[in-house]
């Protein structure tokens, strides 16, 4: 029996007697309760090239999880070999599925380190479909476990203190990464990816469908997400968004990746769809910024942003090529 569905029979029982407030606040900050919109890859991370590794803090006050994975070389395929993934998704109303093979002559066009995030009630393989497109392009892929979600072991804080221990284990790798280093977030995950532009260590940022402000992207969550959920607690959910922050030790500022949008003097890509309810693309565009460039893909399912078919990843690379162009302009000048 899913999480989900335990967590329908646990509310039946007992939510007259708890509140709503206090059964809201359990739901939203156990992400383990979240029933995925997307059929994601299958095989295990070690079956299609990652490493599992762990990376701590230097008092070892805090641990994250991660799986990396180099680029793909065409040396490793057969003539004519490639690579492939095929994401099937389900929101606001829409199914995508959206696929992509790139055969092995187009591999290693960029050089770089991709850290991949993902979303609420994700964990570290939902993004292995995009890492797959990352490693294909020539990048090497990092993927860890936010707090609270997969293998981590850390208290849930919704994806607003991450950075710091990320930004360091950036820098361990340092000595590793040729090229950019691009943190690419997916919703709540972005928020996370934002936050990593005051790091040295990071260059660049992508952020598909990124998550609003969380007392916004709650109201809009629930009602297409979870129906029944969302009708139980309507009357109840600011004091539920309340609580939960408050028990999490985290304010509603600290989720809003718009402050970190408007003042990143490094270049973002924003990636959202016209019928995104939790996502939608004007929000993010209300101070706009020069760094700040926004793709939208229409017709897509809030999950299906976490990968690219043929036509997406065009206009991705586009954005990479200028990216790269800035990059040699800024090493060029630094030597002369």
């Amino acid at each position: 029996m899913s999480n989900f569905i335990k967590l329908n029979f646990y509310m039946f029982f007992v939510v007259l007697s708890s509140g709503c407030t206090t059964i809201g606040s359990y739901v939203l900050s156990n992400p383990d309760v979240y029933l995925s919109e997307a059929e994601f890859i299958k095989a295990a991370p070690e079956e299609i090239g990652f490493t599992r590794s762990e990376f701590c803090s230097p008092d070892k006050k805090e641990c994250i999880p991660y799986i990396t994975a180099p680029p793909y070389h065409a040396d490793d395929f057969p003539t004519n070999g490639s690579v492939y993934y095929n994401l099937h998704a389900i929101g606001n109303g829409v199914e995508n599925t959206v696929t992509h093979r790139m055969t092995a002559d187009t591999f290693n066009r960029f050089k770089g380190t991709a850290l991949l995030l993902h979303g609420y009630g994700g964990n570290k393989e939902v993004m292995m479909a995009t890492a797959i497109y990352f490693r294909a392009i020539g990048m090497n892929v990092v993927i860890p476990d936010l707090f609270g979600h997969g293998e981590s072991n850390e208290t849930f804080v919704f994806a607003a203190r991450e950075h710091q221990i990320l930004s360091k284990l950036l820098g361990q790798l340092a000595n590793e990464i040729e090229g950019p280093t691009i943190v690419i977030g997916h919703s709540m995950g972005a928020l996370t990816a934002s936050n990593l532009l005051s790091s040295e260590q990071v260059d660049a940022a992508i952020l598909l469908a990124p998550m609003m402000r969380f007392d916004l992207a709650a109201k809009k969550y629930l009602p297409y997400k979870a129906p029944f959920l969302s009708r139980i607690f309507s009357d109840h959910i600011d004091d539920i968004i309340i609580q939960t922050m408050k028990n999490a030790s985290v304010t509603l500022d600290e989720t809003d990746l718009l402050n970190n949008l408007t003042n990143t003097r490094k270049p973002v890509l924003l990636v959202n769809s016209n019928i995104d309810s939790v996502s939608p693309p004007s929000y993010f565009l209300s101070d706009a910024n020069s760094q700040v460039t926004q793709l939208i893909f229409k017709n897509r399912a809030h999950s299906s942003l976490m990968a690219f078919d043929k036509q997406d990843s065009s206009k991705i690379e586009k954005w990479l090529l200028k990216l790269e162009d800035v990059q040699t302009a800024m090493y060029s000048s630094s030597h002369e």
